[in-house]
Formats: C-alpha cells, sequence, structure tokens
C-alpha cells in the first residue's frame, strides 16, 4: 500500500512541475465558466443540466491530456524500465497511477462548485440533482481515465496515446446512435447500454441508476486490469 502511495505522490508532484495540469485545469475551468454562463445568462435556464452536458463533453477531450503521459512519458524520459523493476506488483503501479490522475480529476471537479455561487443566489436548484449530476461526472472521467491510461501503456508517443483515447472515448459517448443500424432487439439493448451519453445523461436528470454506476465501474475495471496484465507481459 505504502508503495502504491508513493507511485501516486510521484504522480501528482509530477503533474504540478509541468504546465499540464495548470493547463487542463484552466482550460477546463474557462470552459465550463464560458457554458455556465450562456446557458444561466443568456439563455435562462438556470439549471445545471446543460452545463453538465458541455461538462461531459468537454471532458472527453481533456481527460486524454491527463491521462497521455501516465506511462507514454514514462518511455519518453527512459524510466520505464526502472518502474517495472521496483519491489510493486504490476497492479499497484497502475492502481498508484490511477489515483494521481483521479486527484487531478477531483481538482477539476471541486473548480466548477464556483458555478453554483450565483445558481444558488439567484435561483432556486434541486441540490440533489446537482448531486446526482457531479456522482455522474466524477464516474464519467474515472472510466475515460482508465481508459487513457491503459492506451498510455501501449504506446511510447504521447500524442499517439491522446488520439485513441479520444476515438475510443467519442466512440462510447455516440455508440447509442447505432441503434437504428442493429435489428436484433438484444444488440440495440447493448448498444444502448454501452452508451456514456444516455448514462450520462440519467445523472443529469437526477436518477443515480444502478446499471449506469455499474458501466463506469466496470469499464474502470476491465482497462486497469488490461493495463496491469500488460506490464506484467512486459517484465
Amino acid at each position: 500500500m505504502s508503495g502504491m502511495l508513493a507511485i501516486c505522490q510521484k504522480e501528482l508532484s509530477t503533474y504540478f512541475r509541468s504546465p499540464i495540469a495548470y493547463f487542463v485545469v484552466a482550460v477546463f475551468m474557462v470552459g465550463t465558466g464560458y457554458f455556465f454562463t450562456y446557458n444561466i445568462f443568456l439563455t435562462g435556464i438556470a439549471t445545471m443540466a446543460e452545463t453538465f452536458l458541455n461538462m461531459g463533453i468537454l471532458l472527453l477531450l481533456v481527460i486524454p491530456a491527463v491521462s497521455m503521459r501516465l506511462f507514454s512519458g514514462e518511455y519518453g524520459a527512459g524510466t520505464m524500465e526502472l518502474l517495472l523493476t521496483l519491489p510493486l506488483k504490476p497492479w499497484q503501479v497502475v492502481l498508484g497511477k490511477y489515483l494521481g490522475a483521479v486527484a487531478i480529476l477531483l481538482l477539476m471537479t471541486a473548480a466548477t462548485l464556483i458555478d453554483l455561487v450565483p445558481l444558488y443566489l439567484f435561483g432556486s436548484p434541486e441540490t440533489t440533482t446537482i448531486l446526482s449530476g457531479y456522482i455522474g461526472f466524477v464516474l464519467l472521467g474515472m472510466a475515460c481515465l482508465a481508459v487513457g491510461q491503459f492506451f498510455s501503456a501501449l504506446t511510447q508517443n504521447q500524442i499517439v496515446a491522446a488520439l485513441l483515447t479520444v476515438s475510443v472515448l467519442l466512440g462510447f459517448w455516440f455508440v447509442h446512435n447505432l441503434q437504428s443500424f442493429q435489428t436484433s432487439y438484444a444488440l440495440r439493448g447493448l448498444v444502448r447500454y454501452l452508451s456514456f451519453s444516455l448514462h450520462f445523461g440519467a445523472f443529469i436528470q437526477g436518477l443515480v441508476r444502478s446499471e449506469a454506476v455499474m458501466l463506469y465501474l466496470v469499464v474502470c475495471a476491465i482497462a486497469l486490469i488490461l493495463n496491469a496484465s500488460y506490464l506484467q507481459w512486459r517484465r
């Protein structure tokens, strides 16, 4: 456990020694602030629903910038072999790096709480719905990070890792559009269940459904297990 926490602390210090964390958090805050201002003050929609939806799409684009260096950066710095020879199990290395990335995600999420100040000052939003939206946002981000970290382990090029991550995440987001091409009811149900956007939409509406929570957690588990298995194979 101490080794895993040491990896996590190393990742956090690496993020904040480089401009990556500051850039990602700043871009996300500016983007979220713009969408919030537009939705609240220009369209007059005094809810977080549209802002959450925009946050979800923006997340798909900024998460690869967080995850792309997790292992690809080790290849580039020539420290991957050293990392693999540490007296740690592969799953400890994977979880340590993952927790460091999740900490950045939570920081990004906490930064958006400032948008709630004018919402509560000038309106009467439903707190439970907002809480549900944030739960869905964090779960979506965790799933995206796990996928991104896996692709980061597969390639030495950070740009390639980011592009692969964006492609797969957009596929998960828009996969429900394939329903119209499926003649089988089972396949239509499967395609619908795999859609990140449909499940996130339920969270935005205040519905914390077990199948939605399970999808995000299962994606996390599969990606992290594949990541650890790949590191074990490299050893």
